[in-house]
């Protein structure tokens, strides 16, 4: 509970970076990115590092994660697409959780420099809405 708080109190100062991190090129090493008409966000994390949801320690590598900021009915998921291929290698959601919630990470050794799309979706049930996604490297 303390850590979900954590995340909680952490996803104002997120949001103030968003705009900054997704205005990256689509190299950037480690970004977030919106969900469509907003209520949460995905994240990679190219490498270790400080997790930007505000949990305790570091965020592992090669690693996805998701935000649902809205408690709208929506939840939030990300797919992670290695090598994109049209392939989904790696998800994680928020379904079945109360708005504000930020997922655990999902990581998994990738080779350096190999590409990466990271879509973020809106979901309900079996829904989803809009997909959107940004490119990036392991």
């Amino acid at each position: 509970m303390k850590l979900t708080k954590a995340r909680a109190a952490c996803v104002t100062l997120c949001a103030f970076g968003l705009g900054f991190v997704t205005a990256n090129s689509a190299s950037a090493a480690s970004f977030s990115y919106g969900a469509y008409e907003g209520g949460g966000w995905g994240y990679w994390q190219q490498d270790p590092g400080d997790d930007p949801m505000g949990g305790i320690g570091d965020a592992p590598g090669d690693s996805i994660a998701a935000c649902d900021m809205r408690a709208d009915g929506w939840g939030i998921e990300v797919r992670l697409d290695i090598g994109r291929d049209g392939d989904i290698d790696r998800r994680v959601s928020t379904r079945g959780q109360h708005s504000p919630y930020c997922s655990d990470w999902k990581s998994g050794d990738i080779t350096e420099g190999t590409p990466v799309r990271v879509w973020v979706v809106k979901v309900n049930g079996t829904t989803d809405y809009h997909p959107v996604y940004k490119d990036g490297n392991a």
